[in-house]
């Protein structure tokens, strides 16, 4: 193959004050966080207030920086998975009302105290734990209680919420401000189940209407419920996965025509070489080729939340084209097969730009494309994308 007579690749798109401190990096751009915030302000009244889910790394997109984006943007509260996750925001200068979605220790209520963290409340007895040792402190903690409404996996049941909100208005250093659901079912075609969910919602808080106890803030929409069941976004709605530019079901609940992904994650070639016929590529020699060939090595791979097995990404974006992944992932690295680019499109060369999620040229890979592959979903493929992968925000 003669490769001196092909035309050099294009340049790599960023500059010398831009690099990232890795030759794999994750894109985010601040433009679309605050453009999908604004789409998804449309949707709801004035009167509903709008929670910014950033838990788990903000799906991958970086939490504190994609706080900053969004507080900037009006988000009004911010939702998180973990006590540790709600102090990052607040060490980052996040100033909204911050709560914590899952359960949290009594152990940890000083802490909440410290940074004004809300916390989820999920039964009297830990509720009572809390406090006592928030009025122990003279101070008052915030929480929100959880009811399960079919969902089944964390929250008080709807018979007994009742008599625990009752119970909560009887312990002063609480400050009940919220009740919430979480719908199991609200990104499917079908409805009947998060209805369901809803109705059993609904008469809780006429309950707790009728007696005086229902709190200031009554919320159920996640993303799927605010953008297919408007009845349901009650005095405050949780968007997460619709903020990133995702789906919340690439099948039966697809975001409308305007919203923006988010993120795009690169990588550069670092070495190319040839491959006879016969020779192996990777631990345990799965692929051996029946031809000579060129391949190219990457700089990513499991650690980084590139899937090994079973199944992986399965190709890549190289001078706009596909280039497929050959052999195992490693832990740090992977292969691809350059020949079909080489021989149409151009020499493939050390530090070229490779896309693993987003555009290159008229070629696209989506998160939703990705989680085909590999058998998972959007948010998996996102939220899945270590920490050490450095995030870069572009407008």
């Amino acid at each position: 193959m003669n490769v001196q007579s092909k035309q050099p690749s294009p340049p790599m798109s960023w500059d010398e004050l831009s690099r990232p401190p890795r030759t794999t990096w994750i894109e985010v751009s601040r433009s679309a966080l605050a453009h999908n915030l604004g789409l998804l302000r449309r949707r709801i009244s004035a009167n509903t207030r709008l929670m910014a889910v950033v838990k788990a790394n903000a799906y991958g997109h970086g939490a504190v920086e994609s706080a900053r984006i969004l507080q900037a943007a009006g988000a009004d509260a911010f939702a998180v998975a973990t006590l540790q996750e709600a102090i990052e925001l607040r060490a980052a200068g996040i100033e909204r009302p911050v709560l914590v979605l899952g359960y949290t220790p009594p152990w940890q209520t000083e802490a909440a105290l410290a940074h004004a963290i809300t916390l989820t409340v999920l039964d009297l007895e830990t509720a009572a734990a809390m406090h006592n040792i928030a009025a122990a402190s003279g101070r008052s903690l915030t929480v929100h209680l959880k009811v399960n409404t079919g969902m089944n996996r964390l929250g008080v049941r709807p018979a007994l919420a009742f008599n625990v909100l009752s119970a909560l208005a009887q312990l002063p250093a609480l400050q009940v401000e919220g009740v919430f659901t979480h719908f199991a079912t609200s990104d499917e075609a079908d409805k009947q189940h998060a209805e369901a969910q809803f109705a059993c919602f609904q008469k809780l808080l006429g309950d707790l209407t009728a007696a005086g106890l229902r709190p200031p803030l009554a919320h159920a929409a996640n993303s799927a419920a605010l953008l297919t069941m408007p009845h349901t976004h009650l005095d405050m709605v949780r968007a997460g996965i619709a903020l990133y530019g995702l789906d919340p079901d690439k099948d039966e609940c697809k975001l409308p025509d305007g919203f923006r992904p988010a993120l795009a994650w690169k990588a550069i070639v670092t070495q190319v070489d040839d491959l006879e016929a016969g020779e192996a590529v990777s631990y345990g020699r799965e692929f051996i080729a029946d031809r000579p060939m060129r391949i190219a090595a990457l700089p990513v791979g499991y650690a980084d939340g590139f899937p090994r097995k079973p199944n992986n990404w399965g190709s890549v974006l190289l001078h706009g084209r596909p280039a497929p992944i050959l052999g195992r992932v490693c832990m740090d690295q992977c292969v691809i097969d350059v020949s079909a680019i080489e021989a149409q499109h151009g020499t493939v060369r050390q530090g070229d730009e490779v896309v693993i999620i987003g555009r290159q040229g008229d070629a696209t890979i989506t998160a939703e494309e990705a989680s085909t592959r590999i058998g998972t979903n959007n948010y998996d493929i996102v939220s899945r994308i270590l920490a050490r992968v450095p995030r870069l925000y572009v407008e």
